[in-house]
């Protein structure tokens, strides 16, 4: 692809001989692809999108001391939009999750004519050019706006995002959002997670511990059915460390419907470990914490193998796990799940936060 060389010029002119961007992979026009690379001192490396904000890597180290990329992504927006799974690793919204048509302040808002929208639907922020507001060393601001009446939604709603890798390890994840009118707003990064490496091979056998008490039952489509249930006594009491198969490969209802995870878990402690997961191959350790009530853990279900990584890896079905920090899924129809309305002059304010480590296998 050829950058605008107006723009080239003028961007030399302003800039040189610093930059503004020093870590944006490429020069093109403020309205293409770019790559944005976040490092810390320990040789770590994120790599985030102006495309769909998302993240397209995460280097960091195993316990033999490698770098391995764990989180699947691509290095062209091509490769994304033809994808088979269109949100890999990005932030969506302004709904994450299933959301039917709701009734708000009295007023009937229409979605779909299907039974739901899935990740802000047609229009959802997966597939928008981000504004790259500012970047560092280690850290990017992203912006987007979503009109009033954008896929249905009331509201012009002004979304940012703040990536940043810190000296411990950890890819936080801040949100922040303002509307002029009420609306529902549910905001999460649906990273797919393979702790091998992207593309080697299974998630069955990683160690997964989730520190709640409760989850969220599904019925057919993967809509919640509004119960909020014990984990005790089934498959999803992951409250000590087990291997993923375990759920997965079970007979369960609630597995057979969704095939595989695809469950929401209720936060039990917002200043803890939602979820730990251990890859026993490479040691790498995974935990994230996060404000949000919620996480949908997703097994991958019905990636296929079409979309390869740039080194022709395929990504497979339950060969990479998300962990998506949510407010529930169609929480405007359930009055006893956490409220997801942000009015005029309120802010969305959440963070997540992902850290990685490496066990030692004695350990």
């Amino acid at each position: 692809m050829k950058c605008d060389l107006k723009f080239v010029i003028l961007l030399l002119v302003i800039i040189v001989p610093g930059t503004l961007f020093p870590n944006i992979s490429e020069c093109k026009n403020r309205n293409d692809f770019k790559i944005i690379e976040l490092r810390n001192g320990n040789g770590q490396k994120v790599e985030i999108a102006n495309y769909g904000a998302r993240i397209v890597s995460w280097y960091v180290k195993d316990n033999q001391d490698h770098l391995r990329n764990i989180v699947l992504g691509f290095s062209t927006k091509k490769q994304y939009q033809k994808a088979d799974a269109p949100f890999y690793s990005a932030i969506v919204g302004r709904y994450a999750n299933r959301i039917e048509n709701f009734t708000l302040e009295g007023k009937e808002y229409h979605l779909t004519d299907d039974d739901f929208i899935l990740h802000g639907g047609a229009e959802g922020f997966h597939q928008k050019m981000w504004k790259i507001k500012k970047v560092t060393d280690n850290a990017v601001v992203l912006s987007v706006h979503s009109k009033d009446g954008e896929a249905g939604f009331p509201g012009n709603l002004k979304v940012e995002v703040e990536y940043v890798l810190t000296e411990s390890n950890e890819l936080k994840i801040n949100y922040k959002a303002e509307t002029d009118q009420a609306t529902p707003v549910n905001l999460t990064n649906h990273a797919f997670f393979n702790l091998k490496g992207a593309g080697n091979g299974t998630v069955l056998d990683l160690l997964l511990k989730v520190n709640a008490d409760q989850y969220t039952p599904l019925k057919k489509g993967g809509l919640p059915t509004g119960e909020i249930a014990s984990v005790e006594n089934t498959v999803f009491d992951f409250r000590e460390f087990k291997k993923v198969s375990k759920a997965v490969n079970s007979t369960d209802a609630q597995i057979k419907l969704a095939n595989g995870l695809d469950h929401n878990f209720v936060n039990k402690e917002v200043n803890t470990p939602l979820i730990t997961a251990i890859d026993p191959t490479s040691g790498i350790k995974l935990e994230m914490t996060t404000t949000l009530p919620g996480v949908q853990i997703y097994t991958a279900n019905f990636l296929t193998g079409n979309d390869k990584s740039d080194e022709g890896k395929a990504f497979k079905a339950r060969e990479s796990i998300c962990f998506e920090a949510q407010f529930f899924a169609n929480s405007p129809q359930h009055s006893n799940f956490p409220n997801t309305i942000l009015k005029a002059g309120e802010v969305y304010k959440h963070s997540t936060t992902y850290k990685v480590s490496v066990v030692n296998s004695n350990e």
